[in-house]
């Protein structure tokens, strides 16, 4: 739980960072479409590979999808 409360601080925190000065995160404009464009697919990919992993690597498959969500709003 205490991880998943940090992962909200540093999503806050890239929001707000977005909304007050863009400049920071200009360097993934580019990449915005594609981010997008392929969520139900890593989506679907990542609940694939989540429920056919086990232990350690369900928590990396949840590691890896909470940055791509942080990515997509960020975005």
């Amino acid at each position: 739980m205490r991880t998943l409360g940090l992962i909200f601080v540093f999503l806050g925190l890239l929001l707000l960072l977005k909304q007050f000065n863009p400049e920071p995160i200009a360097w993934l404009q580019p990449y915005a479409g594609a981010i997008k464009d392929a969520f139900w697919g890593v989506t679907l990919m990542a609940l694939g590979l989540y429920t056919l992993t086990k232990k350690t690597a369900r928590k990396v498959v949840l590691a890896l999808y909470l940055i791509y969500l942080l990515l997509y709003l960020v975005v």
